[in-house]
């Protein structure tokens, strides 16, 4: 009878906490001022009182023989998801973004609890795949790390997280997307916005973390040392399709993305810079007609309040003027936030669709 009801309490906490996940995701991506108290209005709704009811009716219970340790390492996932759900909910003010930072991280060191019990809790394992898709199904054993990777900074190159599909095989290389995080961002959490379409579609994730607060913009970077180490590194260890590596980012990773793609254009199948504007350092570049043959997949809000729509108009202009291969999607309802959905649904099939490059 205990068992039952573990059984049947553990089941219920995956239902509404999976509704926590999404729409804490969904938030994260429609942040922007004006909207916060709707969108801590929607978390409020889709929550409820479920980490509350964790606390009092779940985490005390026994779990059943052999569940212990997944008992202990559940309910401490769900506790960073409870307290990132705290912060979020703070009142604004002029400390607010700090806070969200920490929740951000919060959230994140939450999800991975959960992605390694992913086998016992299948009503969240959905939170981790393409709608539609399958999930990997794990490679026979040997010695290669696969799912998350994380590696610490040496003196040659910053720290880096990376996502390798679980059925990785060395006879079948991988494509690989480079993402770069944002303003003090960090690789360990970016990496979140690519999981479910790499997952799904067999993809490599390399998520650098940029060596300061954010991405160094000058010529030499000392960033761009680092990053092509950690590719070195990954392509080493793993079997890579060298004609399906792609570049993308985020805001300041976008824009140092147009500077490192440029300048290692030959790299890259494709770039894909997301909510980022063009830097003075890639004006050289740009009148040596660097990276011209390399498909570029511009994406900006029109609410983002940190580069507002009009610098992206206007570089798109020139871009497409001296002759960059470019497409331009204008998101009418975005502003400056994670790309979660953005990811999964605009670059990933842009990926997907571009032929095979000779």
């Amino acid at each position: 009878m205990a068992e039952q009801t573990y059984i049947a309490q553990l089941t219920s906490l995956q239902t509404d906490l999976l509704a926590f996940l999404r729409t804490f995701e969904a938030a994260q991506e429609s942040i922007r001022p004006g909207v916060l108290r709707e969108l801590q209005a929607q978390l409020v709704a889709a929550t409820g009182s479920t980490f509350r009811r964790f606390e009092s009716d779940f985490a005390p219970l026994a779990p059943p023989s052999g569940m212990e340790q997944q008992h202990q390492q559940f309910c401490a996932a769900v506790r960073e998801l409870a307290k990132a759900c705290e912060l979020f909910m703070s009142e604004p003010g002029p400390q607010w973004t700090l806070i969200y930072l920490n929740s951000r991280a919060g959230f994140c060191r939450g999800l991975y609890g959960l992605y390694d019990l992913r086998d016992h809790l299948p009503i969240l394992a959905a939170h981790f795949i393409s709608d539609g898709a399958t999930a990997p199904s794990p490679a026979p054993a040997d010695s290669t790390p696969r799912g998350f990777i994380h590696r610490e900074r040496t003196q040659e190159r910053s720290d880096y997280s990376l996502y390798i599909p679980e059925d990785y095989s060395r006879d079948k290389p991988l494509p690989l997307i480079l993402a770069l995080h944002g303003g003090h961002g960090q690789g360990m959490e970016y990496v979140w916005t690519w999981l479910r379409p790499a997952r799904s579609r067999g993809y490599a994730v390399l998520a650098p973390k940029s060596w300061s607060n954010t991405w160094d913009f000058d010529l030499p970077s000392l960033d761009t040392g680092s990053v092509l180490r950690m590719l070195d590194e990954v392509t080493k260890e793993y079997a890579i399709d060298p004609a399906r590596v792609y570049l993308t980012g985020l805001s300041d990773g976008a824009t140092y993305g147009y500077i490192f793609g440029l300048e290692h254009s030959r790299m890259f199948r494709a770039f894909a810079p997301v909510a980022g504007i063009l830097h003075p350092a890639v004006d050289p570049m740009l009148r040596a007609g660097r990276g011209k043959d390399m498909p570029l997949l511009v994406i900006h809000g029109v609410h983002d309040f940190i580069f507002p729509v009009t610098f992206a108009r206007s570089f798109v202009k020139l871009l497409e003027s001296i002759g960059y291969n470019l497409t331009y999607k204008e998101l009418p309802d975005w502003g400056h936030a994670y790309p979660y959905s953005i990811n999964e649904h605009l670059v990933m099939p842009w990926f997907e669709e571009l032929p095979t490059k000779s």
